[in-house]
């Protein structure tokens, strides 16, 4: 059994250069501020210009191969002590495909039979001056 129904949903906004890699990690802790732990969770992150967009310009995952038929260009583990802690890595040949502008970015926990998410909002993309 895993913690997923415990995981809330974490607002936050983010902001990148299209010149670097994209690294970030952010923790999930009760209102004890005891970890809430990740074991047993797949986790599923992209980025799109806008919600609707058809088009997904980052997919990324905790396990490999294909997420909805998409190719991943990136990763999305969970670990630290308590494996409570989400890292995101999207290396730079993969932002460095991105305009500059605004993106939203979405990351999906499932286990148990339940899919949720657990963390939202909007991504910043700086152009890079070094390239």
């Amino acid at each position: 059994m895993t913690r997923i129904l415990d995981l809330p949903l974490l607002k936050f906004a983010m902001v990148i250069a299209n010149n670097e890699d994209w690294t970030d990690a952010w923790t999930y802790v009760d209102e004890a501020d005891a970890p809430i732990s990740l074991a047993g969770i797949t986790l599923t992150m992209m980025l799109r210009t806008i919600a609707d967009d058809p088009t997904v310009q980052i997919v990324a995952a905790s396990v490999s191969g294909l997420v909805n038929g998409l190719p991943q260009n990136g990763s999305v583990v969970s670990g630290g002590d308590g494996l409570n802690v989400v890292a995101l890595s999207i290396p730079k040949v993969s932002v460095g495909k991105l305009s500059a502008g605004e993106y939203v970015f979405e990351v999906q926990a499932s286990g148990d039979g339940q899919t949720r998410n657990i963390a939202t909002g909007p991504v910043t993309v700086n152009q890079g001056v070094v390239r």
